[in-house]
């Protein structure tokens, strides 16, 4: 019996004994500066490849003494505040000869005090005979909000447009600078599809006045009208972007796979067609692992357009990624569906922020990659005291290094775990002992003799 304590008590200190650098597969130096208490890091690409689980459970940061540092991941940052309302704008025509600049500084312009157009006549070097529809002059000095967008709509063109716009931007109709060199726009049917393509992106542009042209070979753009969306009051969390390159599902028309290599917490998606002038419907499947089901994440339509030297392709594809590692896009046929060639797809996510503590000597690493570690990570209020308040700890920048390898990927391998099954050879082992016991008391039991009785008998 002392014997099978002993075991027990060494089984315990194995499952328990703390961690070191050389249990994970991979590692990158942290570089700190000045000494402070918290520092953060951004999670690279390389750290998403080489982890196990979902989670980031397979993720820890060491000391110099190799001790685990505590560490906190940062939640995400707002992705979009709500959006202010759209805003018709007004709009003013510039008609002008085919040979009279756009930026002409002749043009007359009447304001009031307050800075809003009333008033605009065409470019001076223009004989009323020869004028025509050059571009437009939007009055935007009433939006007190950066501009993420301009939404434009316009008449004609039934037979499709495709083209381009320039858009520059101006705070007193004197000096003009370009925020917008090629903004594509379209008006298309095609392949019982029906593309309408009008918002140009500004991102956050603050100017009181903007003025859109073309081209000069492009048709004009008559009875346009400007919408303005305000930018969100809260910017939107940074995304990195990362290409991979796709192969077709054999047996399979339509179906092209990817691999992405870890569990990457992506949210968006761009699909790049091989071949211009394609359009066509399909869906995002999204797995695990081989074994695994496909599952529907979105169904989109995706194209990519070109009319003359202008070329619009499909916006990004909003999905919620729950640390897939393989994609799987199928094609519509319907229509030739994108013809030969595999598509490439980017994936976009925000970056993730880890906070540790610098306790201990440094140099600090990040260590990642070990299907037989637990997550350990803390709250972040735990790691950062008055998170969120004007009181919270102040936490440093720190970067990244090159990666190393540690154990190597056979760390990232179901392994066997010793610890567990030594638990179960003891606890087998201790039941088969108190059987054995058990079985030898009853038996001791059973081969007793039996007690004599004698008794006096009397005549």
């Amino acid at each position: 019996m002392k014997v099978l304590i002993v075991m027990l008590l060494l089984a315990q200190s194995a499952a328990i004994a703390a961690e070191r650098p050389e249990d994970f597969a991979y590692g990158i130096p942290i570089h700190v500066g000045a000494r402070n208490a918290l520092y953060e890091i951004e999670i690279p690409l390389a750290v998403y490849r080489s982890l196990t689980r979902n989670d980031l459970g397979d993720l820890r940061v060491f000391n110099h003494d190799a001790e685990v540092v505590p560490h906190a991941f940062k939640p995400h940052e707002a992705l979009e505040a709500k959006p202010g309302a759209v805003v018709q704008l007004p709009v003013f025509p510039l008609r002008g000869a085919p040979s009279d600049k756009i930026d002409n500084s002749d043009i007359r312009i009447e304001r009031r005090s307050d800075g809003t157009v009333v008033s605009i006549q065409g470019l001076a070097g223009a004989k009323r005979q020869e004028r025509r529809l050059r571009a437009y002059l939007v009055d935007a000095s009433a939006v007190k909000l950066p501009i993420q967008s301009l939404l434009l709509d316009w008449e004609g063109d039934s037979d499709g447009f495709l083209g381009t716009v320039r858009i520059d931007a101006s705070n007193d109709l004197n000096t003009w600078r370009i925020v917008i060199d090629r903004g594509a726009l379209a008006r298309l049917s095609f392949g019982g599809f029906r593309l309408n393509q009008n918002r140009v992106e500004l991102r956050g542009t603050a100017h009181k006045y903007f003025r859109i042209s073309w081209p000069d070979r492009q048709s004009a753009l008559e009875s346009l009208t400007v919408r303005a969306e305000p930018a969100p009051r809260t910017v939107a969390a940074r995304r990195v972007w990362h290409s991979f390159n796709g192969s077709a599902v054999p047996g399979k028309m339509g179906e092209y796979s990817y691999d992405l290599g870890g569990p990457i917490p992506f949210d968006r998606l761009r699909v790049e067609l091989p071949q211009v002038n394609s359009l066509a419907q399909l869906q995002v499947l999204a797995r695990g692992k081989s074994a695994d089901e496909w599952r529907l994440k979105a169904s989109a339509t995706v194209y990519r357009l070109r009319r003359g030297d202008a070329e619009v392709t499909s916006p990004e594809i909003g999905l919620n990624s729950g640390g897939e590692r393989q994609l799987l896009l199928r094609v519509d046929q319907r229509g030739g569906g994108i013809g030969a060639g595999v598509p490439v797809i980017q994936i976009g996510w925000i970056v993730q922020k880890l906070v540790f503590a610098a306790r201990g000597n440094g140099p600090f690493q990040l260590a990642y990659g070990n299907s037989a570690a637990k997550p350990t990570a803390l709250a972040i209020d735990a790691v950062i005291p008055g998170y969120k308040s004007d009181a919270q700890f102040n936490v440093e920048p720190a970067t990244l290094g090159e990666p190393v390898t540690l154990a190597g990927p056979g760390r990232l391998r179901e392994a066997v775990d010793y610890k567990k099954w030594l638990l179960w050879v003891i606890l087998i082992c201790g039941v088969a002992v108190l059987g054995f016991m058990a079985y030898r008391l009853a038996r001791q039991v059973s081969q007793a003799p039996p007690q004599s009785h004698s008794s006096d008998k009397s005549d």
